[in-house]
């Protein structure tokens, strides 16, 4: 297990332990917007990484993705119709997700794609570092 594979596990792990919103509301609708989060899923291979986020009913020109210092941040806000509804179970609001990745990303080659609900974030590794042979000059 990698490194990024432990932080991701430990992330999840501590956003299940104190995510306290119920799974369904049961209460009437509000005009009060609550928030929520994708689910994501992240897969690793040699080119990079690819995170792929659940984003159902959200705008893609509402997402916002940045990457600064090795951390990956998608942010949106999905609405919905409030009016004449007697139950609400579809979370709405904004969401924020973010990820810590390897230092052995490529940031300039980050490029995202949505389609049908689906949000994919592609991550390429940066080249490796290949050894430098230096020769010694002699007298």
């Amino acid at each position: 297990m990698t490194a990024f594979h432990a932080l991701t596990d430990l992330h999840r792990e501590l956003g299940r332990v104190f995510d306290d919103r119920p799974l369904y509301r049961h209460t009437p609708a509000t005009n009060e917007a609550s928030s929520w989060s994708p689910q994501v899923d992240i897969k690793e291979d040699e080119g990079g990484f690819t995170v792929i986020a659940d984003v159902p009913g959200v705008d893609p020109a509402d997402v916002d993705i940045t990457l600064d210092n090795s951390v990956l941040t998608i942010r949106g806000e999905r609405e919905s119709e409030t009016q004449g509804l007697r139950r609400r179970e579809r979370f709405r609001g904004s969401f924020l997700r973010q990820f810590t990745l390897p230092e052995s990303v490529d940031e300039s080659g980050v490029k995202a794609s949505a389609s049908n609900g689906v949000l994919q974030v592609t991550i390429p590794r940066s080249a490796k570092a290949k050894p430098l042979s230096i020769t010694v000059e002699g007298e």
